[in-house]
């Protein structure tokens, strides 16, 4: 039997991303010509690997089994081709202030145990400062809470959704015990520059104002000095709160979740751009936790 291994290539990449388009951009084919291969395929294999609910693909029980068979076959094909010790020189990474302190660490500290020589360096910025940069090629890869999903870039979620939550100092009780919303509006809102969760507030309650602060640190130091309130993804001050420094506050408001995605241009990848990447699409946030 003459095996195509394209073709199985093809499929496990749009398994891995759940997308044809994110795994036509990844691949750097055409989306009609990778949707026909999977089809080519699903013909020579006499099954059905994808089905369509809600115009969201998903794989079918065979498609499971195959899926999980080819992680296995394409994890020691990588090995093979690319050693460990390939895997070196300088990688550069731009990203969110507050992903820098809580976020990327945790990444830089687990791939740095599999890739020793692998140098990192990290570039601090706004999103349309690191969006110029990616442009650019001053850097690498970003870490930012917009999909840039197109033709020319490769985004994907590197968590579970982030939920969205008023905080204020523990020493602030009269703050605290206040959970209505004309309330909140009179005290000073703080949030980090102005990022995707404060706009999806902003889109929802047109009233709703913040003042923009330039990183998380500083916007934790100006709720303990009890100058109002925090907006922010509860992964960010997780410590903070166990900690008893600062309190979540509780509201009747349906507040937004948000996501933090890795993006790079697919053809600009090297070896060191994909093995950072396809480290951090196996591992959420959650698991280092």
């Amino acid at each position: 039997m003459n095996i195509n291994l394209n073709l199985y290539k093809y499929f496990y990449e749009v398994a891995k991303y759940n997308s044809y388009t994110k795994a036509a951009n990844a691949l750097m084919i055409s989306q009609p010509s990778l949707s026909y291969s999977v089809k080519v395929l699903e013909n020579q294999l006499n099954t059905k690997l994808f089905t369509k609910n809600n115009n969201k693909i998903q794989l079918t029980e065979s498609g499971k089994k195959i899926y999980e068979r080819l992680q296995i076959v394409f994890s020691e094909l990588d090995k093979i081709s690319t050693t460990d010790e390939d895997i070196s020189g300088i990688l550069k990474i731009g990203v969110r202030s507050a992903y820098a302190e809580h976020i990327l660490p945790v990444y830089i500290n687990e791939i740095s145990k599999i890739y020793p020589n692998l140098k990192i360096e990290i570039f601090v910025g706004k999103s349309n400062n690191l969006y110029r940069m990616l442009k650019n090629n001053e850097v690498d890869i970003i870490i930012d809470e917009i999909d840039y999903t197109s033709e020319n870039y490769v985004s994907f979620p590197t968590s579970k959704p982030l939920t969205s939550i008023f905080f204020t100092s523990a020493k602030n009780e009269e703050i605290s015990e206040q959970v209505d919303y004309n309330h909140l509006l009179n005290l000073p809102i703080y949030i980090v520059d102005s990022n995707v969760i404060g706009k999806n507030m902003k889109s929802k309650y047109s009233d709703f104002k913040y003042i923009s602060v330039q990183s998380t640190a500083i916007m934790v130091n100006l709720i303990k000095s009890n100058h109002g309130i925090g907006f922010t993804q509860l992964e960010l001050i997780k410590d903070e709160l166990e900690n008893r420094n600062l309190i979540e506050l509780k509201t009747n408001i349906k507040l937004p979740s948000s996501q933090v995605y890795l993006t790079y241009i697919p053809n600009m990848k090297s070896h060191r751009i994909i093995a950072f990447a396809d480290f951090v699409k196996e591992h959420t946030i959650s698991q280092f936790n």
